[in-house]
């Protein structure tokens, strides 16, 4: 590659990536019209926001501040949000077992160690096999977690079962294509050179696929952990169990001052599992 190319191809004012600038402040300018958006809106309703936020003083504990720090209050929204996350870490594990099967399934170079032939029968095999599994994994992440969640109270009843199952599913879709990508962006030289010493797909997913993938299967499966702890924080407004059960409670109660205790809680506790995250992906990835 000469320098003219370098330069063209690191010129950022090329003509096509202009086209691709343009085209997309189009659709982005129609999108904020079309949707109404408006910060004028936002700066003139601002003062409403305040008020909702300060309460009336006339009724006690409308206001978010001060939060309320009753101990007994507080030893119970504690360990709801335990609850909460044992929820999110029974719902990953779940998620896990059926992400990774399926992740293997719909990504095409997995697929071809796994069926290596040429002919039509295994090119028929491998359409199939790879559409069906693409098929389910959309379906689990496309729909909601609280719509999941509302489908599996009508099987099991109210509390944590239900959204656990919930975001078991819905996690299963989400990490099913997050993994996918990683798998389809390994380097095939491992794999190929395995495959030419006549090793079977188990020897190749274990010795040339895997070691390559463990470090985005780590931060994939911590990063959609804190997802799910996040995402069972509302749950409760199903009636799925867990921390949000209480939010939706005293929200409805106009019960502000322990609204505020619980989002504290919920935030201290995605900003600890956070720093967890950190010490595992510094150690691992």
């Amino acid at each position: 590659m000469n320098i003219e190319e370098i330069r063209d191809k690191s010129n950022p004012f090329s003509f096509s990536k202009s086209v691709v600038i343009v085209i997309f402040l189009l659709i982005f300018i129609q999108s904020w019209k079309d949707t109404e958006m408006s910060v004028v809106s936002l700066i003139d309703g601002w003062h409403y926001m305040m008020e909702y936020i300060a309460g009336n003083p006339e009724i006690e504990n409308s206001g978010f501040f001060p939060p309320n720090l009753n101990s007994d209050d507080l030893m119970t929204y504690a360990l709801s949000m335990l609850e909460t996350i044992q929820m999110a870490i029974i719902a990953l594990i779940l998620s896990i077992i059926v992400a990774v099967p399926l992740s293997y399934m719909s990504s095409r170079n997995i697929i071809n160690i796994l069926i290596p032939g040429k002919s039509p029968i295994h090119e028929f095999t491998k359409s199939v096999i790879y559409g069906s599994a693409t098929f389910v994994a959309n379906v689990f992440r496309s729909i909601n977690e609280i719509i999941w969640a509302l489908i599996f109270v009508s099987a099991v009843g109210l509390g944590p079962m239900a959204g656990i199952l919930a975001l078991g599913v819905h996690t299963a879709g989400v990490l099913s294509k997050l993994l996918s990508e990683g798998n389809e962006s390994i380097d095939p030289g491992p794999v190929e050179a395995l495959t030419t010493t006549g090793a079977g797909f188990i020897k190749v997913l274990i010795y040339a696929v895997i070691p390559q993938t463990m470090p985005h299967f780590v931060s994939m499966c911590l990063y959609r952990f804190e997802s799910d702890v996040r995402s069972a924080s509302i749950l409760g407004f199903v009636g799925a169990g867990g921390i949000g059960f209480y939010l939706f409670d005293k929200m409805r109660a106009f019960e502000n001052g322990d609204v505020c205790t619980i989002i504290i809680v919920i935030v201290l506790t995605v900003w600890g599992l956070d720093k967890v995250s950190a010490i595992i992906r510094k150690r691992f990835i």
